[in-house]
């Protein structure tokens, strides 16, 4: 089975993932170095449910995640809001089902961008697009044991002229969540992206331009 047969499998996620309730992982790594988040594991250790949810709510950089499960046909929605706003839509099913990937959500959209950045230029300011690709991975039962929880990532690829003008026609047929055929369009857009997009010498080379991290709770 390819990853993209695994789209239309009957192994749905709607008992999975509901409500993510996030907090960016950036503020509580050190100095960008990825430790293990120790304080915010003793919080999550200290707090029962309701007040370690309050707790994460009250963070500057506070994300809501909301799964509308099957919107339409084979296809639901995550709405985002807070630090990110919006929504993604994907498929009704496991991303892989064989597990041989740690995603169990993957959405992607075009979004307008004001910065850009590049490894031998830096930041800079801008006037383009992006597209914007979120990743929930499968629960992690170690890092906050015996709490629960997904990591959760925004990946940014600044696109150029051809980069754009070759994946914004697959996105724009997935734009309508009421359209029949959703599926199949999101499908291509993810085609698009895999094998087109990611595939090229500049992508191989630079696969991403940004990316911002969360840890996702579950709101039991």
């Amino acid at each position: 089975m390819g990853i993209f047969d695994a789209f239309k499998s009957k192994n749905p996620i709607e008992d999975v993932l509901t409500t993510l309730h996030c907090i960016n992982a950036n503020e509580w790594t050190d100095a960008g170095k990825h430790a293990t988040p120790k304080e915010l594991i003793k919080e999550s250790k200290s707090l029962d449910d309701e007040k370690f949810i309050k707790f994460i709510t009250k963070s500057s950089r506070y994300l809501k995640l909301e799964n509308h499960f099957e919107i339409n046909e084979g296809v639901s929605k995550i709405s985002c809001s807070g630090d990110v706003k919006g929504h993604f839509v994907f498929p009704s099913s496991y991303l892989d089902v064989d597990k041989k990937s740690d995603i169990l959500v993957q959405g992607m959209r075009i979004i307008k961008s004001k910065v850009s950045y590049h490894p031998d230029d830096g930041y800079k300011i801008t006037d383009g697009f992006s597209l914007e690709i979120l990743n929930i991975d499968l629960e992690d039962k170690k890092t906050f044991k015996p709490r629960k929880c997904h990591y959760v990532t925004f990946q940014y690829i600044d696109l150029d002229k051809d980069e754009y003008k070759f994946i914004k026609p697959l996105y724009s047929k997935t734009t309508n969540i009421n359209k029949e055929g959703l599926l199949d369009n999101v499908i291509e857009l993810f085609k698009g992206y895999h094998y087109g997009l990611a595939g090229t010498e500049k992508r191989k080379a630079y696969p991403i331009n940004r990316y911002n991290s969360f840890y996702g709770f579950k709101e039991d």
